[in-house]
């Protein structure tokens, strides 16, 4: 019996799976313990100090010991973060029992400066065959429409495709490919609001973006990306597609099989590790 099936707060209803299905994320009832809160913002503290020279906007892979491409001094208690349990278990009801962890990312929008980030889709410049990976955004502050919550397009998962984008030169935005307007209605987007400790589950074909802050309330976010067991991280695709996403990383990125299995027997774990 699966794990979850014991933890009520984590177990998802036939509402919340239809939710998911239609709009493309999911809020989920679980929300942190106050004390996981507590040392999550703790160990947000100590990163920014250890990195004093890399922008808090976006900060790539603070659960890697050894620094990509970015330069980030990351730390394993990142990945104990990014492990839990109790994420695990609603993950697993959404893309399957075998998950694999790939990626991390905070988004600090502090303060007064926060960045903009465009309308896009996630997996536009991700190497997974097939492209499938789940999102989980766990919000370290409160998040506001006033202090840039991220937004959604309620459906915009629903072809399962990526559709065109853009590369725009711009400092004030986090990211730099942007999805052509015609693929979305922005009158239609949802507000992502959530109180510190809760999180959101989104699918990799959601577009998405966030505006600036310019509120006095910081707005940081930690992110996890967990592909299921059936996908392939292609290291040698993600060497190709690194222009111009070389700080990304993409040929590099260490795999961690998190639970279950890789289905496939070709995903490469030991790739940026040593």
């Amino acid at each position: 019996m699966p794990r979850y099936m014991n933890r009520p707060e984590t177990q998802l209803n036939a509402a919340e799976r239809k939710r998911y299905e239609k709009y493309g994320y999911l809020i989920p009832r679980y929300r942190l313990p106050q004390d996981m809160l507590n040392r999550m913002r703790e160990a947000y503290d100590r990163l920014l100090a250890v990195n004093p020279g890399i922008p808090s906007d976006f900060m790539l892979g603070p659960h890697l010991e050894q620094p990509g491409a970015q330069g980030v001094r990351g730390s394993r208690e990142w990945l104990e973060f990014a492990t839990q349990p109790e994420i695990l278990d609603i993950a697993a009801q959404l893309v399957g029992e075998d998950l694999i962890l790939w990626g991390t990312t905070i988004f600090g929008k502090p303060a007064k400066v926060g960045k903009t980030t465009p309308w896009h889709q996630d997996g536009e410049y991700y190497p997974i065959r097939p492209l499938e990976t789940i999102t989980v955004w766990i919000a370290l502050d409160n998040a506001t429409k006033e202090n840039g919550c991220m937004q959604f397009i309620p459906g915009s998962h629903k072809a399962r495709k990526t559709y065109s984008h853009h590369w725009e030169e711009d400092d004030s935005l986090t990211i730099n490919q942007v999805c052509d307007a015609e693929h979305f209605d922005e009158s239609t987007a949802h507000d992502l609001i959530l109180e510190a400790g809760q999180m959101s589950f989104h699918d990799v074909y959601m577009i998405h973006g966030s505006r600036a802050n310019t509120t006095g309330a910081r707005r940081a976010a930690f992110v996890i990306r967990i592909m299921p067991g059936f996908c392939y991280y292609d290291h040698a695709l993600g060497q190709e597609m690194a222009q111009p996403h070389q700080a990304h990383d993409y040929g590099r990125r260490p795999l961690f099989l998190v639970r279950g299995q890789d289905r496939t027997g070709r995903n490469n774990f030991t790739i940026g590790h040593g």
